[in-house]
């Protein structure tokens, strides 16, 4: 397939695709505040108290052709982590880098004449979970893939739009494609849809793209093909993912297929992080122990009847992320919190040459954890 020129050149390709360098967001509504509500609807609303913490000292890497998986519960702060990686959200602290450039000082043209804001955007685009709201049900597919063509290719020609967005439509399994090219979406199934949204961030030739939750409206036959095609698309335009997910399947899945990592969100932090390998089977943070043992079997034939099961979780409910715990925020819930838990944050631990790391002091066998009481009377066992 032939490609679009770009001014790659004026971009060192040495540094990563995307670098996040202790990325705190904090959310706060003040035009809520500002606005004719009664104080009292604003009280019970929540709003104008403490900001909520979406993303809390956050540091992660995407390199070349890399799939990092985001995966966390609702809340959790994964796609809130996302749209900052891709300069949707600005960061409240830290910063967020594109090859080596702060993707925000680029928006303020602190770079002008290296790299610019149209190049930062083109490289990093995203793919929505609801591919319905993301088209435009009035206008023809082949009108909406080409509009990203002539406002970033503004030289490329008719003819050569119509052949390309042909070309990927074929590409991805939507033929015949001169039938498809006229269709609206009501006129495509949900997979169908799935795959315009896909090809109309493809068309650019991004360095990254973030896939938010592309899959989890799809029925389980159809998520496998949907994730199989991001994949022959990145060995095709050498594509980055930057995938989120609350389905611990799907990641194992993509992560594993792409020789990728996942990381595992808890109210706006990283608490792990590994390759799927050691994620699905040497979990080591109980969190991600805990969503080990919440998810599906991996194997529809393994007789773990994992649902079942009693709980290991000492409280099913999440802190309010406008009041995160002391210590480490996990110990209201962890089945194996001790006393330091309530007092100290743990940081990532398992050592700079371990790619797999945990935000949890029983990584180190030295810790005063071990010597600290528990505060629910005793560790309680995550059946796996």
């Amino acid at each position: 397939m032939s490609t679009i020129d770009t001014d790659e050149d004026v971009i060192d390709n040495d540094e990563p695709v995307l670098s996040m360098e202790n990325v705190s967001v904090e959310y706060q509504d003040e035009s809520l505040l500002e606005s004719a509500l009664p104080d009292s609807l604003t009280e019970r609303l929540g709003m104008g108290e403490e900001p909520v913490h979406a993303v809390d000292d956050v540091s992660l890497e995407v390199g070349e052709e890399d799939v990092v998986v985001l995966i966390g519960e609702s809340g959790s702060g994964k796609t809130t982590l996302g749209r900052t990686a891709i300069g949707l959200q600005e960061p409240t602290a830290g910063s967020v880098k594109y090859r080596g450039y702060d993707i925000q000082d680029v928006e303020r043209g602190e770079h002008a004449g290296e790299v610019y804001a149209e190049d930062v955007r083109r490289a990093l685009q995203i793919v929505h979970q609801d591919s319905d709201a993301a088209m435009n049900p009035y206008r023809t597919i082949r009108s909406q893939l080409a509009e990203p063509l002539k406002l970033w290719y503004p030289e490329m020609d008719l003819n050569d739009r119509q052949e390309r967005i042909a070309t990927m439509l074929r590409t991805t399994g939507v033929t015949p494609a001169e039938d498809y090219m006229e269709r609206y979406p009501h006129e495509l199934s949900g997979g169908e849809k799935q795959r315009v949204a896909i090809i109309r961030a493809m068309l650019l030739e991004p360095d990254l793209i973030l896939a938010d939750e592309v899959v989890s409206a799809l029925d389980v036959s159809l998520r496998i093909e949907i994730m199989d095609l991001l994949l022959d698309l990145q060995e095709m335009f050498g594509t980055s993912y930057l995938f989120v997910s609350h389905n611990l399947t799907n990641a194992r899945y993509i992560a594993d297929k792409a020789d990728g990592r996942i990381a595992v969100m808890y109210l706006g932090r990283i608490v792990e992080v590994g390759t799927a390998d050691e994620i699905i089977n040497d979990p080591s943070h109980p969190y991600t122990q805990i969503l080990k043992w919440a998810s599906l079997p991996l194997d529809p034939d393994d007789a773990r009847k994992t649902i079942t099961d009693e709980s290991p979780m000492m409280s099913e409910e999440a802190p309010d992320p406008r009041n995160i715990p002391s210590g480490c925020r996990f110990h209201t819930t962890c089945p194996k919190a001790h006393e330091v838990c309530t007092e100290v944050d743990p940081d990532l631990i398992g050592g700079e040459e371990r790619e797999h790391r945990a935000a949890c002091f029983r990584e180190d066998p030295s810790h005063e954890y071990w010597d600290s009481e528990s505060i629910h009377g005793g560790d309680r066992e995550i059946p796996l």
